[in-house]
């Protein structure tokens, strides 16, 4: 008997001291890092975060075929790639605290404005007057709200001077071609921030449709409604997590501009753990991208850029998977106030980035959502979720580069 109550207490023993020792060692994570002020805030009455991101493991080739997504979830919305990390010490206490996420989400053009000379009932600023700014992302800010960023492109200008005058476009060589200019009161850029959207790029062909002085009042009224922005010249930064990502706005019409977005990236990598190139270029109205900036997207990819956004063609383009980044070529319009009847499909991506406790990527997720640019027979400026089945399949499989188009 002597020896069993022997045996036992230096056992006894060591378990209090484990159990003291892991008292003192082990904090909490902190999961309340701000993002840039903002987001936190506005989610704080939210319900807990709605659409799980997919776990499908994907597999680590470089291919580079465009739309591969290799993804084995049923509806082909969501995807996942692994991270960096190549060891894992199950050993240490730190691998078994929870693991730390930031989610990203994005959308294409949103175009909160009407044409200088077009003119006709219920227009995007007529309805704009009458309208809260909410109304016009009611639908789809449930997405906004309850994540950790949100990108769109801003493709307007927002002004109310009367002294601007539109820029000279010049001549187009088809005669069915015309110029457009879009300019919006300076408090509709409250439309972004109402409905969400914490960040814009003001990297593209509509910024400077009435000039330098455009350009500049746009810039204040984004201030003004809270919204960032970012530009050629300007990286736009935000941290969760101690995890500092970096956003570079860039127009991209061709492989030239590629050594100053290059430079721009190695500047951004000196200062940031993620990056990402949210560009505007390309051809309108293609559902393919073009080879050239298949192979620039490469490129960047290569000189060390994490993921890459595209607008500008005003519809959608594929996914595409290369070295384990994602790149999608293009968003299509969101909100769009350019006319009554734009292609009516877009989506919402959810890129959602795991973190080891070390702050290391362990792996990143993607989910699409489909999404209709407006619903009823003409343009009401307001995008919504597809509910429709095969609706949606049609979006995913198109984005999956399974169809020639999302209709």
């Amino acid at each position: 008997m002597k020896k069993n109550i022997i045996v036992i207490f230096p056992i006894i023993l060591s378990v209090i001291t484990v159990a003291i020792f892991f008292n003192l060692s082990v904090k909490p994570m902190d999961t309340t890092t701000n993002v840039l002020g903002q987001k936190e805030t506005m989610s704080q009455n939210e319900n807990s975060k709605k659409n799980t991101i997919g776990n499908a493991a994907q597999n680590n080739s470089n291919s580079k075929s465009i739309g591969s997504n290799t993804g084995n979830s049923s509806d082909e919305s969501k995807f996942s790639s692994s991270g960096q990390t190549t060891t894992k010490d199950s050993s240490t206490v730190a691998t078994t605290a929870p693991a730390n996420t930031i989610k990203l989400s994005f959308v294409g053009d949103c175009l909160c404005a009407t044409d200088e000379n077009t003119s006709y009932e219920n227009c995007f600023n007529d309805v704009a007057k009458a309208k809260n700014p909410s109304y016009f992302l009611e639908k789809v800010n449930s997405y906004f709200l309850n994540d950790d960023f949100t990108i769109a492109d801003c493709e307007n200008v927002y002004s109310d001077s009367k002294k601007l005058k539109v820029s000279d476009k010049g001549q187009y060589a088809d005669p069915n071609v015309r110029a457009f200019w879009f300019k919006s009161p300076a408090k509709n850029a409250k439309i972004l921030s109402a409905g969400g959207i914490d960040m814009v790029s003001i990297s593209n062909n509509h910024i400077n449709d009435y000039g330098l002085e455009g350009h500049e009042d746009t810039r204040k009224a984004l201030d003004a409604a809270n919204v960032k922005w970012g530009e050629e010249g300007k990286i736009v930064y935000f941290e969760k997590h101690n995890f500092k990502i970096s956003v570079i706005c860039v127009s991209m019409y061709g492989d030239y501009v590629l050594p100053t977005i290059q430079s721009a990236l190695k500047k951004a990598t000196k200062k940031s753990d993620y990056q990402i190139i949210y560009f505007h270029g390309g051809t309108e109205g293609l559902h393919e991208p073009e080879n050239w900036k298949v192979n620039a997207c490469h490129t960047l990819i290569d000189s060390g850029a994490d993921l890459i956004i595209g607008d500008h063609p005003h519809v959608l383009q594929p996914l595409e998977k290369y070295k384990n980044k994602t790149i999608i070529y293009s968003m299509g319009n969101f909100i769009f106030g350019g006319n009554r009847h734009p292609e009516n499909r877009t989506i919402i991506y959810q890129h959602t980035i795991t973190l080891t406790s070390n702050n290391k990527i362990s792996e990143e997720t993607g989910d699409i959502i489909p999404c209709y640019v407006y619903t009823g027979d003409t343009n009401n400026w307001q995008p919504a979720q597809i509910k429709d089945k095969a609706t949606k399949k049609k979006v995913l499989s198109f984005m999956n580069g399974k169809r020639k188009s999302p209709l």
